[in-house]
């Protein structure tokens, strides 16, 4: 009885300390590097990027992804072989979204949209969102 209770109570001291520190059993939720995913996209990511550069867009792009995020807002993935990254990212972002909007996908309503390197690293990161971008003052 005696060593059943000394075991509760070092159980429940432990659960008390990992609540008092924020921290979780597993580890640190929050990642320590740059946001990365796989560095291959699927076969139809990988088509819909093909269907892209003979429409005239960009060359190193190699896969396409989108999908409906948590609020309904279409995500939209990139795979590039570029490592450093697009000098104006706004211009890829403007032909992919006239691109993928030919192709049926809305964004009328705001979208996220991640560009990856081919390790699978987060090159770039834009929200059109317009629940998430909230009007600047002009003072």
């Amino acid at each position: 009885m005696t060593s059943v209770l000394k075991r509760l109570l070092s159980i429940g001291f432990l659960a008390f300390s990992v609540l008092l520190t924020g921290c979780d059993v597993v580890g640190d939720a929050r990642p320590s590097g740059p946001p990365t995913t796989t560095a291959t996209p699927s076969r139809s990511g990988t088509e819909l990027a093909a269907r892209y550069r003979q429409a005239g867009g960009d060359a190193d792009i190699y896969g396409i992804r989108h999908a409906k995020g948590e609020k309904g807002f279409p995500v939209l993935s990139v795979w590039t072989h570029k490592k450093g990254g697009y000098q104006n990212f706004d211009d890829i972002a403007n032909s992919l979204t006239l691109f993928l909007s030919k192709e049926g996908v809305r964004l009328d309503r705001g979208y996220l949209l991640n560009a990856y390197a081919p390790d699978g690293t987060r090159l770039h990161s834009l929200d059109t969102v317009p629940e998430h971008n909230w009007p600047q003052s002009s003072g």
